[in-house]
């Protein structure tokens, strides 16, 4: 084995740990995110007046998500990385992106049902609503306005989540295959 192989499959080996530990990552954020949003509805619903609680969610959901969408963009630009430079190294290519392309099937018809969707914008949305009756039924106070501006930017933030989520999984590989670059068939 020539030393450019070696070097070539050494260097697999290391962007393949970076991909795995990156999913690491999102697994603890998706975990993180599950355990804010049922630690703050139980607060919510454990007694009246603590509805408010739930503002929070929108914005630990938009900063989770954006962490989430980040590891993805940086696994799918490894992805890219190995399919079309490192790839090229390895007499006889590595050829993992392009056995995945020929065996996916085709999940955009589920897009919408995806558990991302759920997790970070649905999560913001359930817990602006919620918060709704407790707000409704305030004073025109100072708190009042102040609740109610929270909740508007919690509206703005869960929109941003589910943009982000939305962009990540419409620029997916898994979604589109992979794209063809210059130089690669």
């Amino acid at each position: 084995m020539s030393p450019e192989h070696e070097s070539a499959l050494a260097e697999f080996t290391a962007l393949r740990a970076e991909i795995v530990a990156r999913q690491n990552i999102q697994q603890g954020l998706l975990s993180l995110q599950l355990t804010a949003a049922g630690a703050l509805f139980s607060l919510a619903l454990s007694g009246a007046g603590r509805s408010a609680a739930l503002l929070i969610l929108p914005l630990i959901t938009y900063m989770l998500a954006g962490r989430h969408v980040s590891h993805s963009y940086a696994c799918q630009s490894i992805g890219t990385y190995i399919r079309t430079k490192l790839s090229a190294r390895v007499r006889g290519g590595l050829g993992w992106e392009h056995w995945l392309k020929a065996h996916r099937a085709n999940p955009r018809r589920y897009r919408a049902l995806n558990p991302l969707f759920i997790t970070f914008p649905g999560i913001s949305i359930l817990a602006l609503v919620g918060s709704v009756p407790y707000l409704a039924a305030l004073n025109g106070s100072s708190t009042a306005t102040m609740l109610w501006l929270c909740w508007a930017a919690g509206a703005v933030l869960a929109a941003s989540s589910s943009r982000l989520v939305w962009r990540v999984r419409s620029d997916s590989f898994l979604w589109t295959g992979p794209t063809s670059e210059a130089g690669e068939t």
